[in-house]
C-alpha cells in the first residue's frame, strides 16, 4: 500500500475530480446556462492564445482554426479528467485491479490502462477488478464513460448548427450593403424603407437565436471568419449603425416602428450579453468611433432631421461597439470600408 501513498487521499481526490468533471459535462451539454468551469477555462485560454498568436488581427487565417481546437481540447480535457478520476479511485487500493491470467496485483501503469479501457467500454479483459466493490465501481464507471463521452460528442452537433446560424446572420446583413449608409440607400424606394423592414423580422429572429446560442454554447464565440463581411461581429455593429441612421430620418418618412423597436430590443439584449460575458477592462479604452457620414443619404434623396448630426453619435453605446470590434480583432474601418 505504501507504493501508492495516501490511499484515502487518492480516493477522495478521484471522487471529487469525477464529480467536478461530471458536473461540467452535464452543465455544458445539457444546460442552456452556458459552459461549465472546465469548458470556460479551456475555451477562453485557447482563444487568447490564438488571438495573441494572430497579432490581434481579425483577418488572420489562424483564428479560423480556434473554434475547432477549442471543441477538440474541451472534449479531450473531459476524457482525461474522467480517466484520471477513475485511476485515482482505483489507485487508493493497490489490490483493486489484478491480472486476468496470473491474478497478480496490477502496478500503477496497468491500473491506469485498466481505467482507460473501462471508461471507453472496450472490455479487453486482460485485467479485472479484484473484488465485488471494485467490480461495481468498474461497471458504474463504464456506464458513466459511455454516457458522458456520447453526450460530449453529441454536443458538437448543436454547436456547429449555432455557428452556421451566426454565419447566415452575418451574410444576410452584409448582403444588403457594404456599409450602413449603403444598406439604407439600397433599401430606399423613394418613399420609405420597406425593403429593409421586409428583412427585419428574419434578422431579429436570427439575432435572438444567436444570442440564445451564446448563452447555451459559449464556445461559438471562438469560431471566427477572417473575412469581415462574413464575420458576425462587424455585421452586428453595422446593424446597430443602420438602426441609428434610421432614427435620423425625417419624421414624415413612414417607418415600421414596431419592427424597428423589436429589432432594437433584440440588439440591446445581444450587446448586453456580449458586454457581460466577453468584454473585460482591457477593452475599456477602445478606439474612438468615427462620426457618422450622412452625405450618401442626402445624395440619395433621403429626408433627414435638421439635428441629425447631434442625434447619431451616442458615445457610450458606440464605445461598447468599438470594444466589441476590438475584442474580435476588428476596427471601425471594417464597418466603414473606404474602398
Amino acid at each position: 500500500m505504501e507504493q501508492y501513498g495516501g490511499p484515502m487521499v487518492f480516493l477522495v481526490l478521484g471522487i471529487l475530480l469525477f464529480l467536478f468533471t461530471a458536473a461540467d459535462i452535464t452543465k455544458t451539454t445539457l444546460s442552456t446556462r452556458g459552459g461549465g468551469t472546465i469548458t470556460n477555462i479551456v475555451s477562453k485560454s485557447v482563444w487568447r492564445c490564438f488571438f495573441a498568436a494572430a497579432g490581434r488581427r481579425g483577418e488572420a487565417k489562424l483564428l479560423e482554426y480556434a473554434g475547432q481546437c477549442v471543441l477538440l481540447l474541451v472534449l479531450l480535457t473531459w476524457i482525461v479528467c474522467l480517466w484520471l478520476s477513475l485511476f485515482l479511485m482505483l489507485a487508493s487500493d493497490p489490490a483493486s485491479v489484478i491480472n486476468g491470467t496470473t491474478k497478480a496485483a496490477a502496478d500503477l501503469w496497468e491500473t491506469f490502462y485498466y481505467a482507460g479501457f473501462t471508461l471507453s467500454t472496450l472490455g479487453v479483459g486482460d485485467f479485472a477488478a479484484s473484488n465485488d466493490a471494485w467490480r461495481v465501481l468498474t461497471s458504474a464507471a463504464a456506464f458513466c464513460g459511455l454516457t458522458f463521452i456520447t453526450a460530449a460528442i453529441t454536443y458538437i452537433v448543436p454547436v456547429l448548427s449555432a455557428v452556421s446560424l451566426q454565419n447566415q446572420l452575418s451574410l444576410l446583413i452584409s448582403s444588403m450593403g457594404r456599409t450602413p449608409q449603403e444598406i439604407l440607400v439600397n433599401s430606399w424606394n423613394g418613399s420609405d424603407f420597406s425593403r429593409f423592414y421586409d428583412n427585419a423580422s428574419d434578422i431579429r429572429q436570427m439575432l435572438v437565436e444567436h444570442t440564445l446560442n451564446h448563452h447555451a454554447y459559449p464556445v461559438i464565440r471562438c469560431f471566427h471568419n477572417k473575412q469581415a463581411e462574413k464575420n458576425v461581429i462587424p455585421a452586428v455593429v453595422s446593424l446597430n449603425e443602420v438602426l441609428q441612421l434610421l432614427e435620423g430620418v425625417a419624421e414624415d418618412v413612414p417607418q415600421d416602428t414596431l419592427k424597428h423597436k423589436m429589432l432594437v430590443s433584440a440588439l440591446d439584449q445581444h450587446l448586453e450579453m456580449q458586454r457581460s460575458n466577453y468584454l473585460g477592462q482591457e477593452n475599456s479604452l477602445a478606439q474612438q468611433p468615427p462620426i457618422m457620414d450622412v452625405a450618401a443619404l442626402s445624395n440619395a434623396g433621403i429626408p433627414l432631421k435638421s439635428n441629425v448630426d447631434q442625434m447619431l453619435n451616442a458615445p457610450e453605446r458606440r464605445r461598447l461597439l468599438g470594444a466589441l470590434l476590438e475584442a474580435d480583432g476588428w476596427g471601425w474601418h471594417h464597418v466603414y470600408p473606404r474602398d
